[in-house]
């Protein structure tokens, strides 16, 4: 747990495993001498077994949440019949049984009321009324119990915070506000406290209560004690503070906030003082009235970025950080809109590491982002590596939708790289299938058959979804039938003979569908639907409630029962699964 509170009682459990303890007990007792060595090491070896049966019994409460689990000090002062019976009413709690957990612990505070365990068999039963939804009957007779008989104990701190978060569950957030500063207040270095102020965080957003989030930030951030237990919330803490100073105008205060969280993680303090630093500018420029605050920001995060800039880029690792430094200026500029200066950040880039694909890649994008196709085509143009450059030009024509000069140019990747051609004539068919060109895309389907005949099944499958385009039932068929990708081929089949009004045929396909377990719900319902389609009631109505019967725990089985209620008024039963 989160630290131990004051006045613990509970056992050391090194004590119980202290070698010269064990020496003492043997010699107290007659042991000769020269047997004392070797009853020494059975002890050690004892020793260790039981510590290894006591954290791995322990280990299972891991599927408890923390305000759920025992101490492993108190867990090892328990006897092994104390443990068997909290571990019959965990294994209830996690089941989801409330009700017979909440009797179980009861029952280990009727056999053992003076066991360690009392504390926590009382704290697990209050849980259980929560859970239950008796959330009076819990800190009544629970968590308040706990605080009285137990004052000292974890299981006390533990009961506080809950009887906040029951005031926050009647929706009475003042009296919760007041027990989460309490805890804050007499258990500042309790990782509970932590979780108090994360509470009156969600208080103080809901009313939109600023400078108290503020100054809740600034004590997790500041104040909390730097734990693994801890970091998310320092983290959201210290990310939350920047956020709220960068839009405030006071950048340094936003940088220190960051610093305190990422002072061991260099990569990290840059990454969020920019991404926040830019969400922060981009929010301020999208109104006339903070705009200039938006661009003062803009430099402030900027200048910090440039002061980051390593001067030695012979080394990869330096190299890779002015490249990602230098990207972060340039998505600055990008956030307001500095048209000249996105591409004299990567003209510098350029400069600095060298005019690479990569560079170029961006500064054609941030060209296309300006609708200046020519210009990033021209910038693909200088490509080291001709054919992605090549096709790039490709795709640029295919978003204009310019789709015969694309293919044009896609095609001419094959002169380029013959080893890649299937590739690129999947970006011709892609093409003429975004443009409804269905002809073209059987045609070059076709031309796939023979380039990459070990795909055969997928090519055919496509060119099966372009007749359908065509509404070319038939073929569409025959093509589907070429494929391997079954059980979906017999649903593609059925609907294409569901427009030829080819009934038996169509339930023919569904029924060798609703052979393959994991799509026999959804055969089952199209069955239905099908034999309604027909015209034939009775049968519609039959396998409607065989969907419900047979598959009450699918989405098909609600829907069949909503139908047959909605459409014939007829109620159906869901219940008839056994699980296993």
């Amino acid at each position: 747990m989160g630290g131990r509170s004051r006045g613990c009682t509970y056992a050391n459990l090194g004590g119980l495993l202290s070698i010269g303890n064990k020496c003492y007990l043997l010699c107290s007792r007659g042991v000769q001498q020269m047997a004392g060595f070797t009853k020494k090491i059975r002890l050690i070896l004892t020793g260790a077994l039981f510590f290894g049966i006591l954290v791995s019994e322990h280990l299972s409460a891991a599927r408890l949440g923390y305000l759920e689990q025992m101490p492993l000090e108190a867990f090892a002062k328990l006897r092994e019949i104390e443990r068997y019976q909290l571990k019959i009413a965990e294994k209830f709690y996690i089941s989801g049984d409330y009700k017979a957990a909440a009797s179980e612990y009861e029952k280990f505070l009727t056999l053992y009321e003076r066991s360690a365990g009392g504390p926590y068999s009382l704290l697990m039963w209050s849980h259980c009324q929560v859970k239950l939804r008796l959330v009076n009957t819990a800190v009544r007779e629970g968590f308040k119990s706990v605080i009285d008989y137990w004052p000292e104990s974890n299981e006390a701190i533990l009961s506080t915070f809950m009887i906040g978060n029951c005031h926050l569950l009647q929706g009475e957030p003042k009296k919760a506000e007041k027990v989460f500063d309490s805890v804050v207040i007499d258990y500042p270095k309790h990782y509970l406290a932590t979780l108090a102020q994360v509470e009156l965080l969600g208080i103080a957003a809901i009313r939109k209560d600023e400078e108290r989030q503020v100054e809740l930030w600034t004590s997790i951030a500041f104040r909390t004690a730097k734990t693994k237990a801890t970091a998310t919330h320092r983290s959201m803490a210290s990310r939350s503070l920047a956020m709220y100073y960068f839009r405030e105008g006071e950048f340094p205060q936003g940088v220190e906030a960051l610093s305190v969280y990422f002072e061991k993680d260099n990569g990290g303090f840059v990454r969020y003082t920019h991404e926040i630093g830019a969400s922060a500018v981009g929010q301020l420029f999208r109104t006339d009235a903070t705009k200039a605050r938006a661009t003062k920001l803009a430099g402030q995060v900027i200048s910090f970025l440039e002061e980051r800039l390593p001067a030695d880029v012979s080394r990869d690792k330096s190299k890779a950080q002015a490249r990602d430094v230098l990207g972060r200026i340039a998505s600055i500029h990008k956030t307001i809109d500095r048209d000249k200066e996105v591409i004299a950040a990567y003209e510098r880039m350029g400069k600095i590491l060298g005019m690479d694909d990569g560079v170029l890649g961006e500064i054609a994008a941030w060209h296309k982002s300006k609708k200046r196709m020519e210009q990033a085509r021209s910038v693909y143009g200088r490509y080291a590596d001709k054919v992605n450059g090549r096709r790039a030009v490709a795709g640029s024509f295919r978003e204009e939708k310019k789709y015969e000069e694309a293919v044009r140019h896609y095609l001419a990747l094959i002169g380029l790289d013959k080893e890649r051609e299937a590739t690129w004539q999947q970006d011709v068919v892609s093409t003429w299938r975004d443009s409804s060109q269905w002809d073209k895309a059987i045609a070059t389907y076709r031309t796939l058959l023979t380039v990459d005949p070990d795909r055969h099944s997928d090519w055919n499958w496509g060119i099966a979804e372009c007749y359908e385009k065509k509404r070319q039932w038939p073929q569409a068929i025959q093509s589907y039938r070429q494929t391997d990708n079954y059980p979906e081929g017999y649903f593609r089949m059925a609907e294409c003979n569901r427009h030829l009004k080819k009934w038996t045929e169509g339930l023919v396909l569904l029924n060798q569908a609703k052979s393959h377990e994991n799509v026999a719900d959804r055969a089952q319902h199209r069955i239905a639907q099908f034999y309604e389609l027909a015209g034939k009631k009775e049968n519609a109505i039959k396998s409607f409630q065989i969907t419900c019967k047979k598959y009450p725990k699918s989405r098909y089985a609600s829907i069949s029962h909503a139908h047959l209620q909605t459409k014939y008024g007829i109620s159906v039963t869901l219940g008839g699964a056994t699980d296993k």
